[in-house]
């Protein structure tokens, strides 16, 4: 598992920037554990929102960035959500780059989760990425359910969270109750 997280952070260190100086990326998947913590969680694959984006592009600067001669992603839609995977090989497997145009919730620029962008320097990179508490609202409103994986990370950080602001968020954005229960989730156990 170690070889696993140690692959996606060094990945994570050479797109960021390269996509950075491009775009206004947010890191917003588990990777915030990392970037805000320092604690590199195991995951398969990193999620970057870019609200914008064009995909023949973006490729272009991930290649570049990872020093690739061949390019291999998809690019799809889910309603009005464009969703770009980049395979990155590494060693006898990938590591996806998953950059996303909005959230569930909608796009962050036009919604509270923009107040909860943070700007932090781990490792040497700068990063723009959404708050622990912002990433605990999105995984708790997930629309099928927070994950067993997502419940297991967040009881390890519970007690580095701040769950009022992470409620006066959800209030916010009309999902409360749903972040409610899923802190009842992570803090009972």
């Amino acid at each position: 598992m170690w070889i696993i997280v140690v692959v996606w952070v060094e990945v994570l260190k050479r797109v960021y920037p390269a996509l950075a100086s491009r775009y206004g990326a947010v890191v917003g998947g588990s990777q915030v554990f990392y970037i805000i913590l320092g604690l590199a969680l195991p995951s398969k694959d990193i999620d970057i929102f870019i609200e914008d984006f064009n995909p023949l592009l973006v490729s272009r600067v991930l290649a570049e960035a990872l020093g690739l001669e061949e390019e291999r992603f998809e690019v799809f839609r889910k309603g009005d959500n464009l969703v770009f995977h980049f395979f990155v090989p590494v060693g006898a497997g990938v590591v996806a780059v998953e950059i996303m145009s909005k959230t569930h919730l909608g796009r962050i620029s036009e919604t509270p989760l923009f107040r909860e962008v943070v700007f932090v320097n781990r490792d040497g990179v700068d990063y723009w990425a959404l708050s622990l508490e912002a990433y605990a609202v999105l995984q708790a409103t997930r629309p099928d359910g927070p994950r067993d994986v997502d419940l297991a990370r967040f009881r390890l950080v519970r007690d580095r969270m701040d769950w009022g602001r992470a409620m006066n968020l959800a209030e916010a954005l009309g999902v409360r109750d749903k972040l409610e229960a899923f802190c009842r989730q992570v803090c009972t156990r």
